[in-house]
């Protein structure tokens, strides 16, 4: 087979490629001494070109402080508001508990708590006004006067010490009803203590001291009776004695179940020859307790005090001062009566 030999194609356009290649590696070995370096489009770039090398840019070292910084200023922020807020709430929730307290205590610790608290200078002048208060209340508590209790309630009218106040006057107020023992004082009672403690014991008592409470009719007829009695004694008039007594007296001085003719005998026996004149002087001093049995029956108890004056001839008792005790019935007869002698003088 022969060779076939194949003519060059476009020898020309290879040849002046070569040479423009040639031309831009010449400019390329200028622009970059290192011609071992990788290319670089950047360096070759239109906009580059003719201009010095840029310098490396620099780090945000700041960053590295920067953030750490804002982390602990928010947590410490948020802890901050957490303390603040759960603090006003301690301090509010506090402060509420003492809403109607009276307990000094509690005062003392909140302002040990909070002592510059928002509530703190109103919590001190309520702890001020505590204190005197229950000074006051240590002064009167043992009072036996109802108006000392009065002048406290109007003093303090907010307190819960005004319970307390009106259980003691309402206590002190049925003393003196007590002591008085009358329909009136019961009465006054009731009407000052319509829910008092003693409300009961009042109406009971009014009711019996109606029936039982003594007129001036009675006690006339009382304190005549006694005159005569002793004036009937002091002249030894067993006759008359006799007309003021009953039948057998439960007791007459130191005789039990004495008869009239007991009495009688007792009466001389008190008597001597030498004595010329004897009296009785009832000071009008009486006590009278008028009672009433189940069955409608009345009773008087008596107490009084008499002095007997006695004239002599020769030695002996000239004045006697008694206190007596005499029980008289319905019709105004003497059953009982007993005398203590309590001071004399002689001759």
């Amino acid at each position: 087979m022969e060779n076939t030999q194949f003519p060059p194609q476009n020898q020309g356009n290879a040849d002046a490629h070569l040479a423009h290649d040639s031309a831009q590696n010449s400019d390329y070995g200028a622009q970059n001494p290192n011609p071992n370096a990788p290319y670089s489009q950047e360096m070759n770039s239109p906009h580059v070109a003719g201009m010095p090398p840029m310098p490396p840019k620099k780090k945000n070292k700041w960053l590295y402080w920067f953030l750490p910084l804002v982390i602990i200023l928010g947590l410490g922020g948020g802890l901050f508001g957490w303390y603040y807020i759960n603090g006003s709430q301690n301090e509010e929730t506090a402060y509420t508990t003492l809403l109607g307290n009276e307990n000094v205590q509690d005062y003392e610790n909140y302002l040990e708590r909070f002592p510059n608290g928002e509530h703190a200078a109103e919590v001190r002048e309520r702890l001020a006004q505590l204190k005197t208060m229950y000074a006051d209340w240590t002064r009167i508590a043992n009072s036996e006067y109802a108006s000392d209790f009065e002048r406290f309630k109007q003093q303090y009218p907010a307190s819960q010490l005004v319970k307390q106040c009106e259980l003691k006057i309402d206590s002190l107020d049925w003393v003196t009803a007590l002591k008085l023992n009358t329909p009136e004082a019961m009465a006054e009672y009731m009407d000052k203590h319509p829910e008092g403690r003693y409300i009961s014991e009042a109406g009971i008592a009014q009711n019996t001291l109606a029936t039982t409470q003594v007129d001036e009719t009675e006690r006339s007829s009382i304190s005549e009776v006694l005159t005569d009695f002793y004036q009937a004694f002091a002249q030894n008039d067993d006759a008359t004695l006799c007309t003021f007594i009953t039948p057998t007296m439960s007791q007459f001085l130191s005789k039990k179940n004495a008869t009239k003719a007991d009495v009688v005998s007792l009466v001389k026996s008190t008597y001597s020859e030498d004595i010329e004149n004897c009296s009785f002087v009832l000071n009008n001093d009486y006590e009278i307790t008028k009672k009433v049995s189940n069955e409608g029956k009345v009773t008087y108890q008596v107490s009084f005090s008499v002095d007997q004056h006695i004239q002599r001839s020769g030695e002996g008792k000239t004045f006697g001062s008694y206190t007596a005790n005499a029980t008289i019935t319905n019709d105004l007869k003497i059953s009982s009566l007993t005398m203590k002698e309590i001071s004399r003088q002689n001759k």
